[in-house]
């Protein structure tokens, strides 16, 4: 939950270059993140998938919007991806393979993340049409 109000912030300054300073900066706003993003607010989303966001992906829904579509040009949609590019994208982001563009944002929101936790979000991710 902590990290929820981190990706926020990120997303939001992302255009004006603070990325590095925000990342650093993710343990101050972290706590505030219950009040943005608290879990029962992601249970209501409206996706076209039946069943529920693994309560881990919580972090990925600021950028990623609550369905994988973003409404920021400049982050991915990852809304249909094929499971197995997103589980190894996210694996790469945590060992340090995969840089630049928001790569150092995305290496801080998957560095707890565990190889359960990696399927599970690649799997659900990959079910939203």
């Amino acid at each position: 939950m902590t990290k929820s109000l981190s990706i926020y912030a990120t997303c939001a300054f992302m255009e004006l270059g603070l990325v590095r300073g925000l990342v650093r900066g993710l343990a101050v706003v972290g706590l505030a993140g219950n009040v943005i993003l608290g879990s029962s607010a992601i249970a209501d989303t409206s996706s076209s998938s039946a069943t529920a966001i693994p309560p881990i992906g919580s972090q990925c829904l600021s950028c990623h919007g609550t369905d994988g579509r973003p409404a920021l040009a400049d982050v991915p949609i990852i809304a249909g991806q094929q499971p197995i590019y997103l589980a190894n994208a996210l694996r790469h982001y945590k060992s340090g393979q995969r840089t630049g563009g928001q790569a150092l944002v995305m290496q801080e929101m998957v560095k707890d993340l565990t190889d359960k936790d990696i399927e599970a979000l690649a799997i659900w991710f990959g079910e939203q049409k």
